[in-house]
């Protein structure tokens, strides 16, 4: 039994309504066979001119007859007639999408079938096809060339495109040269092709395709625009004419493989202006885009906004998501949620639309909790796509075998890295991303495409990190004891396309690693500055973390005599009010209870706002240093099993908190506190604050919401 809008419409007049209200009712009755076949031979009768046209039989059975979807006979048919129902009258209006001609058809009367599909002129159908034919095989010439490798002259390659290419904000050259050395194009194929807006007099038309790679049809659509070279008269592809490159996806990452957290899905979106000539805006970049869920039911409601900017250090043209909560910006990802800065994974339903719009201004953040863009901004350009699927809430991560752990564990520069890993049902590889940073900022990253592969491990050789002992040459920090390591393991939904990802992190020697004492325990260094950060191992201690350099609190010390600590407690109120973390937008709240001293401390709630993540209860008090000259003061927080019963049995942390700075009115909501921090817990440190090296020096800024 064929589907195709031709058989929906039939059922739809046999059935009384709407093909697909009927298919999804409960019914004890089937449809009549009778009064089926007659509504298949009056929609022949209504679309015989079209059929006439087109050479296609009179004979044929519009419900079972075979036919190749190769924009020929009958698939022309429905390539040039476009039917639209309208669910409130229930009249469908079949059209002649080449002349524009259009004739009705009321579903609840099954005898309105004198009226057929007019064609005034039969060439501009069969030139039609043609056109679209042609339109397809440029497709095929294109997979053609790199079916058995990658092209070793461009000549033929290039003859496909038009000069006037933009793809992405990629120009002809720089497309052709990246796909022509990229191994992932051989055995490319492209499925689904769909001609739409064909404009034979402008020599203009629209194609909707998909693509395969090693085998795996990419869910999402394609869509390029294509023009007739009027000098050839050979049809042209232009690409998809963005002058950004502008991805939407939904994402579930498992922030830490080896510590048991749930993770958490989300979206992820980013604009990037490469090529800031092809704007039409003089030369300027784009700087903020705006990416609004637009109900697809009406294509008017606006469901949602998420508002994208430049952040300060960032490189020009790199317009990154804006996090409402955080107060920040966080590269590509919104989570889902309704605490502030997230997104509720409601509002996505298949057949809405995205519409991205840019903008050269800067986004307006003078009130950091509601973004707006710029009041005198003219949109540049608005692109959309509709939503193939509605996200999945639930992981399906990966997950790193033992060996694979261990390997990232024990991982050393100028060596390969071997991983492997399982993958949760109905998922499939994607890639694996290698990194290793240091501790200024630094970092080199690879990616290992698995697209189509059935093996789950990879070796990922030094080489692709151009890593060696020697890494002063490579963009690191030559002078640093330990680098971190990140593997973070791809894998997509096989239906949806939608990616889980996990991490895994680990703590690797640095160039200067056993320099300087060895295993013993260092001195108290004196020369620490505002700033300094002990570095943090994720995998230490079984999952539970451990600071990559403990210091002594005596050090810490030190550092704020360099940062010039504040009086907590005279100059901010802690009772009652809610701070959001900057760097993850974790959200502390303090309750008011207690006094606020050791005797009667107050009580709090840490919440990840990480779906699944159950808030960490705690204590907390404010108390006066006890240095020598000192006029500072400190926040402590202190929570154990008996305190938040959702943390491992036996375990306890303890937080003292000092004020480096306050961007804004102390208390106000929108102020930004820069906090110093001295971390202790009972997996890493006997819990005495002022003896061992057992603790970890940090730093935070917050917002006070």
């Amino acid at each position: 039994m064929n589907i195709t809008p031709f058989t929906d419409l039939i059922v739809a007049n046999a059935a009384q309504q709407i093909a697909e209200s009927f298919f999804d009712s409960i019914l004890t009755t089937s449809l009549d066979a009778t009064v089926v076949a007659a509504q298949e031979v009056a929609l022949k009768n209504k679309l015989q001119h079209v059929f006439s046209a087109l050479g296609v039989s009179s004979a044929i059975d519009l419900l079972r007859s075979s036919f190749s979807a190769d924009h020929s006979g009958l698939d022309a048919a429905l390539d040039l007639v476009k039917i639209e129902v309208d669910t409130i009258s229930n009249i469908a209006t079949i059209r002649n999408l080449i002349e524009g001609t259009t004739l009705s058809d009321d579903l609840l009367d099954q005898e309105d079938n004198t009226e057929t599909l007019e064609v005034t002129d039969s060439t501009k159908l069969t030139s039609s096809v043609s056109n679209t034919q042609a339109i397809t095989n440029l497709f095929s010439s294109l997979a053609s060339i790199f079916s058995s490798g990658l092209p070793t002259s461009t000549t033929t390659l290039e003859s496909l495109f038009s000069v006037n290419f933009l793809q992405g904000d990629q120009s002809l050259g720089q497309f052709i040269t990246d796909i022509s050395t990229d191994p992932s194009m051989i055995g490319i194929s492209f499925n689904g092709i769909s001609v739409s807006d064909l404009n034979v007099t402008l020599g203009t038309a629209r194609v909707a395709f998909n693509v395969t790679f090693n085998g795996v049809v990419e869910p999402e659509t394609e869509i390029w625009d294509v023009e007739l070279n009027q000098t050839s008269s050979q049809w042209q592809l232009l690409g998809n004419q963005r002058i950004t490159d502008t991805y939407f996806n939904f994402h579930c990452n498992d922030f830490d493989g080896s510590d048991g957290l749930t993770g958490g899905c989300g979206i992820n979106t980013r604009l990037f202006d490469n090529d800031f000539t092809n704007n039409g805006t003089g030369g300027l970049e784009i700087a903020s885009a705006t990416v609004s869920v637009i109900d697809g039911n009406d294509a008017t409601t606006v469901k949602a906004v998420v508002y994208l900017g430049t952040p300060v250090l960032a490189s020009a043209g790199d317009v990154q998501v804006y996090d409402e909560g955080s107060q920040s910006f966080t590269g590509d990802f919104k989570g889902f949620g309704s605490a502030a800065g997230q997104i509720l994974s409601s509002h996505f339903v298949a057949g809405d639309i995205i519409q991205y719009d840019l903008y050269t201004e800067d986004l307006n953040i003078s009130n950091p909790s509601a973004p707006q863009i710029a009041a005198n901004a003219q949109s540049v350009a608005t692109y959309t796509d509709t939503l193939a699927y509605a996200p999945s809430t639930t992981g399906k991560y990966p997950v790193a075998t033992t060996a694979a752990q261990s390997a990232i564990s024990n991982f050393t520069l100028a060596s390969n890295l071997t991983l492997s890993w399982t993958l949760a049902p109905g998922t499939r590889n994607d890639e694996v991303l290698v990194e290793v940073s240091d501790q200024i900022g630094n970092r080199l990253q690879t990616f290992v495409d698995l697209v189509g592969s059935s093996e789950n491990s990879v070796v990922v050789a030094s080489t692709a990190l151009e890593i060696s002992s020697d890494s002063s040459s490579i963009g690191l920090d030559s002078t640093a004891a330990s680098y971190q390591l990140l593997v973070r393991i791809y894998a997509a939904d096989e239906v949806t396309g939608q990616f889980h990802s996990t991490d895994y992190r680990a703590t690797i020697p640095g160039p200067t690693a056993g320099e300087g004492g060895g295993t013993t325990q260092p001195p108290v260094n004196t020369t620490l500055v505002c700033g300094y950060e002990s570095g943090w191992n994720d995998l230490a201690d079984g999952g539970l973390g451990a600071p990559i350099t403990p210091n002594s609190f005596e050090e810490f010390e030190t550092v704020l005599e360099d940062c010039g600590a504040l009086p907590i407690n005279s100059l901010i109120t802690v009772a009652g009010s809610t701070i959001v973390s900057i760097a993850d937008a974790e959200t502390l709240t303090f309750f008011n209870t207690g006094s606020g001293t050791v005797a009667d401390p107050g009580t709090g709630d840490i919440n990840s706002n990480v779906q699944g993540e159950p808030p960490i209860q705690f204590n907390w008090y404010v108390e006066n240093a006890t240095c020598t000259g000192c006029t500072h003061s400190y926040l402590v927080l202190f929570t154990d099993s008996t305190i938040a019963p959702d943390l491992p049995a036996g375990f306890s942390v303890r937080e003292t908190i000092a004020l480096k700075t306050i961007v804004g009115t102390p208390n106000a909501a929108g102020t930004r506190y820069d906090l110093v921090r001295y971390s202790e817990a009972s997996n890493y440190g006997d819990m005495v604050r002022n003896t061992g090296s057992d603790g970890e020096i940090w730093n935070s800024s917050e917002i006070v919401q």
